[in-house]
């Protein structure tokens, strides 16, 4: 089950007089408001209000007359609210959400894919966390219901769970130097009755280890999903291709071990529940205060049964990050490698990914501030089938009041060369690479206002296959963009 939207129109009178009752509390209380409640305890609000405006094009870098192409202008606003209630230190309830405005708002940064396509002037309403957190009087902490939930097995997001699902998350401090945590997500439920929609559900099961060896933090851990057939199938409605799997951000497998890219599979509907599974370890290492050092592997294996066959998705993932804090700035060299698919294999040689996706950049990843996919390149927002090396410099101050950041990366594909032949298909092959630069910065106009920049550039060197002449000219992605954040 994700994140819950609720569209109406943005000229309701209950809303807006509501918003404004809430503006006027917000503006007389001061900021990070908290209510004393006696005996019941106390409640804090909290949020932000941010409008965005940017510029983008060729975010697919082929001109081929789809949206991508337009040297596009667009605004967002949003603003995202956090609501409190500590009975006592052991017990509190937590609930947070956003509000935006249809087609040109809404998206918030989710990963669900089944957002825009309200119409102008639509509200968007839309829940995240909505949990209680209860800690025993002999340490255990739980968190029950729908919350924020990154695995955080990779430097930086997740392959497998970024997300606001609704389940139940425990943890436990085995003593000083090691704890354990382990929970369950309903990740995905389409609450579909029709015949054809049965089997529509997805859950995810993890377990980590933390063990602080004093410099070595380590932590080992496994997790499964289940995801039944009827969550990522497609089929032909009335003359239209209805893909599942996109309402809540799947990587694309149908078309990854469907016959279009060469693989010679067939029809790539699942006929029983996919299922897979994961082991991790994720290394933490700080010799001193100015250098951090963070390393992490992943293998996946995940089985999908078709009509014809019975094909493993299998690979693995590893990426380090090394940060020095050199006064000035924070120089940051990062790396990653995931292994990529051949063409005449019907078992996939790539780790298999779930929801959510890795930040390690602001342009080619999801590592942007503003809101999902907004402007962000529309390729694969997974860092699996490609190996990558990056440099950034990290807190650049110019002044009390600006910081900046400036980000580098190479990557290439690891795609057999055969499939994957377009530079706006799911995956890099091993004949595309990609040189992405970007630079950031954040102004303190004044206590709580910030006013935020984005500047970014992506180079692709695309197949020498590839036809442009048939299937659009290959670009380069720019964008330009720009926000003023007001906290509280």
């Amino acid at each position: 089950m994700m994140k819950t939207r609720i569209a109406t129109t943005m000229k309701t009178p209950f809303f807006w007089i509501s918003l404004l009752a809430m503006c006027i509390l917000l503006a007389n209380s001061g900021m990070a408001m908290e209510f004393e409640a006696g005996d019941a305890g106390k409640m804090t609000i909290s949020g932000k209000a941010q409008a965005a405006f940017g510029g983008t094009q060729y975010l697919d870098f082929v001109d081929n007359n789809s949206k991508g192409d337009d040297a596009d202008f667009d605004a967002t606003r949003e603003i995202s609210l956090k609501f409190t209630w500590e009975y006592d230190p052991q017990l509190k309830t937590v609930l947070s959400f956003q509000i935006g405005e249809g087609s040109t708002g809404g998206y918030f940064g989710s990963t669900d894919a089944l957002v825009g396509g309200e119409e102008d002037g639509d509200l968007i309403l839309e829940l995240d966390n909505l949990y209680i957190d209860y800690t025993t009087d002999f340490g255990l902490n739980l968190k029950l219901g729908s919350q924020s939930y990154n695995l955080s097995e990779i430097a930086y997001g997740s392959h497998i769970m970024y997300e606001v699902p609704a389940g139940v998350t425990a943890s436990y401090p085995i003593n000083e130097r090691t704890s354990i945590s382990a929970g369950w997500f309903r990740f995905a439920d389409l609450m579909d009755d029709t015949d054809h929609n049965t089997s529509d559900q997805a859950d995810f099961l993890f377990a980590k280890l933390g063990a602080d060896l004093g410099g070595f933090k380590l932590t080992p851990w496994i997790a499964f999903a289940n995801i039944e057939e009827d969550v990522v199938k497609y089929e032909v409605e009335d003359g239209d291709t209805v893909n599942n799997y996109t309402r809540y951000a799947y990587f694309d497998y149908p078309t990854l071990i469907g016959e279009t890219n060469g693989l010679g599979i067939g029809d790539a509907n699942p006929t029983d529940a996919v299922t897979a599974y994961y082991l991790g370890l994720k290394l933490d290492f700080n010799p001193s205060d100015l250098l951090s050092i963070q390393a992490s592997g992943t293998y996946g294996d995940m089985d999908w049964e078709t009509a014809t066959e019975d094909i493993t998705i299998a690979g693995y993932f590893f990426d380090l990050v090394v940060d020095y804090n050199a006064g000035f700035a924070t120089p940051e060299f990062f790396a990653f490698y995931g292994n990529g698919p051949d063409d005449n294999d019907n078992d996939i040689d790539m780790m298999p990914v779930l929801i959510g996706g890795p930040t390690y950049t602001s342009s080619y990843f999801g590592g942007s501030r503003y809101n999902d996919n907004m402007f962000d390149s529309y390729d694969s927002t997974y860092a699996t089938s490609m190996w990558a090396v990056g440099f950034k410099l990290k807190d650049i101050k110019t002044a009390e009041w600006a910081s900046h950041e400036f980000q580098f990366m190479y990557a290439e594909g690891l795609a057999d060369d055969s499939i994957f032949e377009a530079p706006d298909d799911i995956l890099l092959n091993d004949d595309e690479s990609l040189m992405e630069f970007n630079f950031n910065s954040t102004f303190q106009l004044r206590k709580h206002l910030v006013f935020a920049t984005e500047l970014g550039y992506i180079i692709f060197d695309e197949d020498s296959d590839y036809d442009e002449a048939a299937n659009g000219s290959v670009e380069d992605m720019w964008k330009v963009a720009c926000s003023f954040e007001f906290t509280f």
